[in-house]
């Protein structure tokens, strides 16, 4: 008999990447073992389009184990911390957390920084500094997003406080990020995410 599990990951992940990260790996584990297969999966968006979380949809024949199946590869695809298992069993409903990875996002200031700032100050040379200060610490870069007002930059690691306080300095100094906003732990509201706000420069 199959069991229909919702997995919720609070990742602003586009659909293709969705794919490649989680779900074709998933979908591997579950039909080598006969327990399963992924049936779809989406996105929920929120303002100007930005990605708020994804959810992935299972049909599972071996229920107690294949959620443990489940739980481990995507931990070990880098699955956020407050992601969620839902099922039905007995009649009754169960949720399961899991994830192990923290998120940290760096809202851009996309308009009213000065003209030059835009001009000499490259998103890709940023990135290329941020991945370098992270790397040591597990940290990734694993997207973005562009609105009409601020351009967003995707970062996950074990600590989002550890990245933070590891690219303060950078992003301080660096012209691009004046006025950017940062959430530390973005991603689920009950885990108490904090934002910041750089200054402008002098």
């Amino acid at each position: 008999m199959s069991n229909f599990v919702g997995v919720r990951l609070w990742e602003p992940i586009m659909p293709l990447d969705r794919g490649e990260r989680y779900e074709d790996p998933l979908d591997a584990a579950l039909s080598q073992r006969g327990w399963g297969e992924v049936t779809g999966g989406g996105s929920q968006l929120i303002e100007h389009k930005e990605i708020e979380f994804v959810d992935i949809d299972l049909e599972l024949e071996n229920l107690g184990e294949a959620v443990d199946l489940v739980k481990r590869v995507l931990e070990e695809a880098g699955a956020p911390v407050g992601s969620e298992l839902r099922f039905e069993k007995d009649g009754r409903d169960f949720i399961i957390p899991f994830g192990t990875q923290e998120g940290l996002a760096i809202y851009l200031d996309g308009i009213t920084l000065p003209d030059e700032v835009y001009q000499s100050a490259g998103i890709n040379e940023l990135a290329d500094q941020i991945v370098a200060s992270i790397s040591p610490l597990g940290g990734e870069i694993r997207g973005s997003w562009m609105g009409p007002t601020e351009t967003s930059i995707y970062i996950y690691g074990p600590d989002a406080e550890a990245l933070f306080a590891q690219i303060e300095p950078l992003l301080r100094a660096y012209p691009l990020c004046q006025n950017a906003r940062i959430v530390v732990r973005h991603g689920k509201p009950s885990r108490g995410p904090r934002t910041v706000r750089l200054p402008r420069h002098e």
